[in-house]
């Protein structure tokens, strides 16, 4: 039971990391003790993001627990010629994307005697045995590193459960860090006024506490408040956003609520995304009250949405996704197809699966519906 608690808290302090970003070390560090490691990192395996594996060309601190900071320096130190194994082969397992990997999976006895990564980083460093959590964020696959010395011993395959146990949370983390990470949102900044989507307090009985501009700008624009709760205008909408909300003001209060993004529809199109996260005691005490932060992203707003978020909003696989952003931007079919280097007939077949997807019927009809969605 002590063991639980211990990883119950330090999923509060990985809560309270998402709002200010100097929090990550220790959050991760207690996260690592609770778990039974010596250190963990998070990483993405997507090479465009600042948080991919390769730390090489970092642009900004990565969320790395405070015992990692000297093995991550002797790994930059010598990764030019001692490689490391772990990202490149781990890929090659085609493992759920939820899952569990350890050190065996990766490599040999034998190899670890003789592999430079072994003699010149791991092993000085005392991080010999090396496991991850693997866990799904919008698309990406994110992947909670963990590392132990050659005394603790390797990680056992057996104790998947223990390990991701955490991950349901850690999504729930990192999908509301993204949002402030994306507009660098400065510790002295983290007050609802100044988030740059939709975002509402909800207190314990689901009803609105306080809501910033965006948010407010979207009542009577898809939303309304009654009786002190916000509803959707449209009724499918409104049951899916009210079961969301239901689900989680009934939920333990030990943060275990997991609730997906639902979409919104406004005027017979998706526009609006809802999400619902758990307030920690610290971001209480940051808002001044609330229980749950509900967060809207409207895709209508002026600044054009990520590729990312076309594809969530929807339900467009990566490359049809590129492909609208490619459109969003003026660019014709012929055009888009050479600037992501894909067969012009390749490109048609996801623009037929665009136009299915978003309800239209013609690229001109799709162009004038993203060019809604271009920033000035």
């Amino acid at each position: 039971m002590a063991a639980d608690r211990g990883i119950a808290s330090a999923i509060e302090n990985c809560y309270d990391a998402a709002f200010e970003f100097g929090r990550w070390p220790q959050a991760l560090q207690n996260l690592a003790d609770s778990l039974g490691t010596t250190s963990c990192v998070i990483r993405v395996r997507d090479d465009t993001h600042p948080f991919r594996s390769d730390q090489r060309n970092r642009t900004r601190p990565t969320p790395d627990s405070t015992e990692h900071a000297e093995f991550a320096a002797l790994w930059l130190e010598n990764i030019e010629g001692a490689p490391d194994p772990h990202p490149e082969r781990a890929e090659r397992l085609s493992k759920p994307a939820i899952c569990f990997t350890v050190e065996d999976e990766i490599t040999t006895p034998e190899e670890r005697r003789f592999l430079p990564y072994y003699q010149e980083i791991a092993g000085p460093g005392h991080r010999e045995w090396w496991a991850a959590a693997c866990f799904p964020v919008k698309k990406r696959r994110w992947v909670l590193s963990m590392y132990r010395d050659a005394r603790s011993g390797p990680f056992d395959p057996s104790a998947a459960d223990h390990f991701l146990r955490v991950a349901p949370d850690l999504s729930r983390v990192i999908s509301l860090a993204e949002k402030i990470w994306e507009i660098s949102l400065d510790p002295t900044l983290a007050v609802l006024d100044q988030f740059n989507f939709g975002a509402a307090l909800l207190d314990c009985h689901g009803r609105l506490t306080r809501c910033n501009e965006h948010a407010d700008a979207l009542l009577g624009s898809g939303l309304v408040v009654r009786h002190g709760h916000i509803h959707a205008a449209d009724r499918e909408s409104d049951s899916r956003l009210q079961r969301m909300i239901s689900a989680a003001v009934s939920s333990p209060v030990d943060g275990s609520f997991l609730g997906k993004p639902e979409v919104i529809t406004r005027d017979a199109s998706f526009w609006l995304l809802a999400e619902l996260v758990p307030m920690t005691a610290f971001v209480r005490d940051l808002f001044n009250g609330g229980d749950f932060l509900l967060c809207f992203t409207d895709l209508v707003r002026e600044r054009a949405p990520s590729a990312r978020l076309l594809g969530r909003a929807f339900q467009l696989t990566a490359a049809e996704a590129r492909l609208a952003c490619s459109l969003t931007a003026g660019d014709g079919i012929d055009a888009a197809s050479a600037r992501l280097a894909i067969g012009r007939e390749t490109a048609r077949t996801q623009l037929r699966a665009i136009l299915a997807k978003t309800g239209t019927h013609r690229q001109a009809e799709l162009t004038a519906l993203l060019s809604r969605l271009r920033a000035p």
